[in-house]
């Protein structure tokens, strides 16, 4: 799966497995509407923006 180019993905990748199974770090499923990054992304109505805008504090 992995050469010797990407041996730094393997690790990070580890590394992100072994927070994982620790616990340190979680993994959340976030539907595509309530992602506050969406207005960097893409066109939205102007509900869309007026939501994101509070979320964002601004």
């Amino acid at each position: 799966m992995y050469n010797g180019k990407s041996r730094h993905i393997r690790r990070r990748h580890n590394s992100v497995r072994q927070l994982l199974s620790s616990g340190i770090i979680t993994i959340d499923y976030v539907k595509s509407k309530d992602n506050v990054s969406n207005p960097l992304t893409e066109g939205l109505t102007r509900e869309g923006v007026e939501r994101s805008s509070t979320e964002m504090g601004l």
